[in-house]
């Protein structure tokens, strides 16, 4: 009779397995911290109604004029989606700048070696609060007179969004961990909101003119608000190419940013 044994994993393997169950510790973890500061969903949710609320009971009739056959609340929808994100995936940062503060990003990093599993978690967490959040927006404008053409489309629309979602989360991550301020860590909410009224707004880019049109043309969240409009109303994806290029540049360089900021860390504590 032959003995057989199964070979050992090997070290990568390993420690894959055990980043994969920090990683997933870390994220119930966030959730946890996420649900039990309601204000980090509440708010983004709020403010969210509170725009859609106010711009189409004043300027539906307006905008019907020029929008053909979609409806001024489905043109609106994307750009309330993308505040509320930019709102809520700043909570990434928040969270982690916390965890700097009271030094626990500190013992874990004494203790494991790498803090990467941990804030992985902490990001995937805020993103999976803020789907939620965007959902309940969606359900919200529906209350006020959305109608999906296609749900397909509408969850496409959403996923565009969550999409900018990971990188402000990833930048306001790299904000906490490179200054350790929570001013600072605001900065990259306020940056995403405020070029978020720089584009077409309550008009396609077209129908703006002097030096508001300009600055459409060029902020590149125009292309991927547009993307959003074309998908829910599936209309020709003309902005699709140059927004999937931005949002795979933003993703790349808010990780990078992560990179540089733990080396910084690394260096400095």
């Amino acid at each position: 009779m032959t003995l057989t044994i199964d070979p050992a994993p090997t070290i990568g393997a390993v420690r894959r397995g055990a980043a994969f169950s920090v990683t997933a510790a870390a994220t119930r973890r966030s959730l946890r911290a996420v649900f039990r500061s309601p204000a980090l969903l509440i708010s983004p949710f709020a403010q969210s109604l509170f725009f859609l609320l106010v711009y189409s009971g004043q300027l539906s009739n307006v905008g019907s004029a020029y929008l053909g056959g979609q409806t001024f609340i489905a043109f609106l929808l994307p750009l309330i989606l993308l505040t509320g994100v930019a709102t809520g995936a700043g909570a990434a940062g928040t969270l982690v700048l916390a965890d700097i503060t009271s030094g626990y990003l500190d013992r874990l990093r004494m203790a494991h070696g790498t803090v990467t599993p941990f804030l992985t978690g902490t990001v995937i967490a805020v993103l999976a609060a803020v789907a939620v959040q965007a959902l309940f927006t969606t359900g919200g404008a529906m209350l006020v007179g959305y109608r999906p053409a296609d749900w397909s489309a509408t969850l496409g629309m959403v996923a565009i969004m969550l999409a900018l979602g990971v990188a402000v989360a990833l930048f306001s991550v790299a904000l906490a961990i490179r200054t350790g301020s929570s001013s600072s860590t605001g900065l990259v909410t306020l940056t995403f909101f405020g070029l978020s009224f720089f584009t077409g707004v309550f008009a396609p880019v077209e129908e703006l003119s002097g030096w508001m049109r300009a600055i459409a043309t060029v902020n590149p969240l125009t292309s991927i608000i547009d993307t959003a409009r074309q998908v829910e109303s599936g209309g020709d994806l003309t902005s699709g190419p140059l927004a999937a290029a931005l949002l795979i540049t933003l993703i790349v360089a808010g990780f990078i940013s992560c990179v540089l900021a733990l080396a910084h860390a690394r260096r400095n504590r």
